[in-house]
């Protein structure tokens, strides 16, 4: 018998599995997929690393920095800023903290105001004062209210923070918690924005192999759970059953609930609106940006679909193959739920993507599209390590998840670490 039975392989799941096996409690770790990772998933299509979806990692989240090995992952950055689409033209949004020569021609860019230009160097500092968890018992509005709030201009909210938070966010309305926005600013602020060299699932797999031979079982879609007099009975499709002292729910409570009915009277918050998101990669035989930059739409959604584009193989050459060029544009707020829209999806964003570089976007092939319904959990409200996770507060069921944190890497792998404390906590008490 194990002490504990992790449900979920993404990052919550593997955070709390790596905390756990640290106390020496025994535990098994079930994922219902071929592999670990969650949504954080990369395919090899071709010779060209797909992620599931555009994702990336900012170096400076504190629990990125405390279980990985940046350096085992060879991380490769994107060029701090972005450049952004407007008049029939790319404008360099530079850092000036980090591209001075840069900042000075931004500054001479007519596309926003002066005043916003500073106001940004303002934002800065007002974000980097105190710790993470202060940001968090600031007062909450929309994104959008507090940069209106500051004062930024329309033009700036509407040509960058729209389509730059927009494709962090995977909403465009900006109605995520100021203080989630304040908290991923500092982050953009003080650290890298990066990708593992061959892959965002690098980072699922590295945590993964830390973990003791037998704990991670792939394959292993869970049926139901039951309980006794003393144990959780953990009950898998193929047949398999595990008894526990506890379970941890590391997935979403809208595939947790359906694993308790067997329970009796304990469910799951569950997540009531999820941010949608596209991901369509093309393969190309010139890029059309040679600089590993994001670039955004500041033209608003009037002006096609696509909010973001990043040649994936100029941030990290083993992305496509010798030769070949890998490029991403993202759509924000669709996920196509048939093959005919998904189509018609990509002649949209084709034909955006042409007015940027010209007919050439004619000849790129599709690789594969990523319509994503459950792409990320609207964060509204957002806290630092305040919410719940035993179920009922009782113990012997626990809740991890970037839903029960911030929609991020970074409250992935803190709620899983908080379930474990719990779990380790009750199990000491005990």
């Amino acid at each position: 018998m194990t002490e504990v039975v992790v449900i979920g392989a993404g990052l919550a799941g593997l955070s709390c599995t790596l905390s756990l096996e640290a106390s020496g409690i025994p535990v098994s770790l079930l994922e219902a997929s071929d592999a670990p990772g969650g949504r954080v998933r990369t395919d090899m299509v071709e010779g060209f690393l797909l992620d599931r979806g555009f994702q990336v990692l900012p170096t400076a989240y504190p629990e990125a920095k405390r279980l990985l090995d940046y350096r085992a992952l060879q991380l490769k950055n994107f060029r701090p800023g972005a450049l952004v689409w407007h008049g029939g033209r790319f404008h360099r949004f530079a850092d000036p903290f980090r591209n001075f020569t840069g900042a000075a021609r931004f500054l001479l860019d007519p596309i926003v105001p002066l005043t916003d230009k500073l106001r940004v160097a303002t934002l800065r500092a007002h974000v980097l004062r105190g710790h993470c968890g202060e940001l968090f018992a600031r007062p909450e509005r929309t994104a959008r209210d507090y940069l209106q709030a500051v004062p930024f201009s329309a033009d700036i909210i509407e040509r960058f923070f729209e389509p730059f938070f927009g494709g962090v966010f995977l909403e465009r309305e900006l109605v995520t918690s100021s203080r989630f926005f304040e908290f991923l600013f500092r982050m953009f602020s003080t650290g890298d924005t990066a990708i593992p060299a061959a892959g965002m699932q690098q980072i699922p797999l590295q945590l993964a192999a830390k973990l003791q031979t037998g704990t991670l079982i792939t394959s292993a879609r869970i049926g139901k759970i039951t309980r006794s007099a003393q144990f959780f009975e953990v009950e898998m499709e193929r047949g398999e059953k595990l008894e526990a002292r506890a379970v941890v729910l590391a997935v979403a409570g809208n595939e947790g609930n359906p694993l308790l009915a067997g329970v009796g009277g304990w469910s799951v918050p569950e997540v009531r609106a999820w941010n949608q998101t596209t991901a369509f990669y093309y393969s190309a035989q010139q890029a059309p940006v040679n600089e590993p930059i994001l670039l955004l739409n500041g033209e608003g959604r009037t002006a096609g679909p696509v909010n973001n584009v990043a040649v994936m193989s100029a941030v990290s050459p083993t992305y496509a193959p010798a030769g070949a060029h890998l490029v991403m544009a993202s759509v924000v707020g669709e996920a196509p739920g048939d093959a005919a829209a998904l189509l018609r999806l990509d002649s949209e964003v084709r034909a955006h993507m042409k007015k940027w570089f010209g007919p050439v976007v004619d000849a790129w092939q599709l690789l594969r599209a990523y319509p994503l319904a459950h792409a990320l959990p609207q964060q509204r409200h957002a806290e630092w390590e305040q919410a719940p996770v035993r179920l009922g507060g009782t113990g012997g069921v626990y809740m991890c998840g970037d839903y029960r944190e911030t929609a991020s890497i970074q409250g992935a792998l803190a709620s899983g670490r908080r379930a474990a404390e719990a779990v380790i906590h009750d199990f000491r008490a005990a």
